[in-house]
């Protein structure tokens, strides 16, 4: 390939391209190459096979459009004032290959392929758009830092977002400002990853599984932080909205949660896809390590959702100890949550989950409906069949506080003993099968 290289004033190059060209084209097999690159408003175009190389920073002004359809190299800052967004959205690549490098300006940048290479921390410093319908953010080696702001990826499918060994640093809290990012994930269903990492490099992904596609071109929006565990009371700041850390006996629970908290949001759904929701948390996060006051037993964590006005007892999600992961089927609500030690009374509770075997539907007040007493507090999912004894079903329902009345097709039936199959996943995302005969007394 052919390399043109103008060494120019930074200054000279301003004006040049404001007052002495209406357009400047980098043709394909060419490229351009200078210390700082300022478009102070024309229309620059990079074909497809073209490359421009700035071994300094980009900055376009208000008026100015860089139309990349090739490659465009720096090694400083990318700063963009346009409202446009500077870029045409769905073509190109920006390759940041310096060390410390930001993007900024008084304008979102939209990108198509963002490459970030060199060796050191990529930084934002305003919301940044990143993967066109087919783009891609890659994450080579080193960290992306959110920097309390936003990146929009808007390429909906998994590999929109790639790494080597780089991670999205979030770790922002309210106070500060989120550090999010937003998936227009829209009507697909697949499995995501957004490859967060801590601020000193530790990996903690948050994985969405999309098992049921949701309705309208909406999005899922992920930010997380850690908590200070010098702080008076432990586990704070808090996430936005969120009052309190008190369990379902409005005790401060501070000291059996983990240190960190996740805020995941869904946005323009008319319905809310639903899936498998992942976090990973690190061991100094529970345990009392820099001086935490945590008085956790790892294998009892669980999830902990707030719903609003309060925290959703019991906690929830199956845990990997070795993964350091807890998992949430069927996740579909915007919420904050953390993780949090199960209470201990829950396999009190919930650990024999009982079956009475007789009941007598004859209106005398005792023992009237078949119920399953105790369940409700327990499942998230629930459904029971009853056969009599030729195999014909006469009883179903999917609602654990629902009673049968010893009745079929709406005629009482006679004394029998009958067969009953209930299926059930309790809040801890166990699942529970249970067969047994009920006997109906008249």
């Amino acid at each position: 390939m052919k390399k043109i290289i103008f060494t120019l004033d930074i200054l000279f190059t301003r004006y040049c391209l404001v007052l002495a060209i209406t357009a400047m084209v980098l043709a394909p097999h060419l490229s351009f190459s200078q210390t700082n690159f300022y478009n102070g408003g024309t229309d620059v175009t990079i074909n497809s096979a073209g490359i421009l190389y700035v071994d300094g920073h980009v900055t376009n002004f208000t008026t100015g459009a860089i139309h990349n359809q090739g490659n465009l190299y720096l090694t400083g800052n990318w700063s963009n004032d346009a409202s446009s967004g500077c870029l045409d959205p769905t073509t190109g690549k920006v390759i940041l290959y310096g060390a410390s490098q930001m993007i900024t300006g008084a304008a979102t940048t939209t990108f198509n392929d963002l490459d970030c290479q060199g060796i050191g921390t990529k930084k934002l410093n305003v919301t940044t758009v990143v993967g066109g319908n087919s783009g891609v953010l890659a994450l080579e080696s080193d960290p992306f830092n959110l920097n309390s702001k936003t990146c929009i990826v808007t390429n909906p499918a998994p590999a929109a977002i790639t790494r080597t060994t780089g991670y999205i640093i979030s770790e922002t809290d309210p106070t500060a400002g989120y550090g999010k990012v937003q998936w227009n994930i829209g009507n697909s269903a697949s499995n995501y990853v957004i490859p967060f990492g801590t601020a000193a490099g530790t990996y903690i992904p948050v994985m969405y599984n999309v098992t049921a596609a949701g309705t309208g071109a909406g999005s899922v929006s992920v930010a997380t932080y850690p908590t200070d565990v010098t702080a008076a009371v432990n586990n704070r700041p808090l996430p936005s909205g969120v009052t309190d850390l008190n369990d379902a006996n409005g005790l401060e629970s501070a000291d059996k949660c983990a240190d960190r908290f996740w805020d995941v949001n869904y946005a323009n759904y008319t319905a809310n896809p639903a899936g498998d929701l992942t976090f990973t948390y690190r061991d100094i996060e529970w345990n009392t390590t820099g001086g935490s006051t945590n008085n956790i037993i790892e294998d009892s964590l669980r999830a902990w959702m707030w719903n609003g006005t309060q925290w959703q007892n019991p906690t929830v999600g199956t845990l990997n100890s070795t993964m350091n992961t807890i998992t949430i089927t069927a996740n579909s609500v915007s919420a904050p949550w953390t993780l949090k030690m199960r209470d201990p009374n829950l396999n009190l509770i919930c650990g024999n989950l009982a079956v009475p075997n007789a009941f007598s539907p004859n209106n005398d007040g005792h023992s009237d409906l078949f119920l399953i007493h105790g369940w409700s507090d327990c499942v998230a999912d629930f459904s029971i069949l009853i056969f009599d004894r030729w195999g014909e079903k006469v009883y179903e329902t999917d609602d654990v506080k629902a009673g049968w009345d010893g009745t079929y097709k709406g005629k009482a039936l006679e004394p029998a003993v009958f067969v009953y199959y209930i299926n059930a996943k309790l809040l801890t995302g166990e699942k529970v099968s249970k067969k047994g005969n009920i006997s109906l007394i008249r």
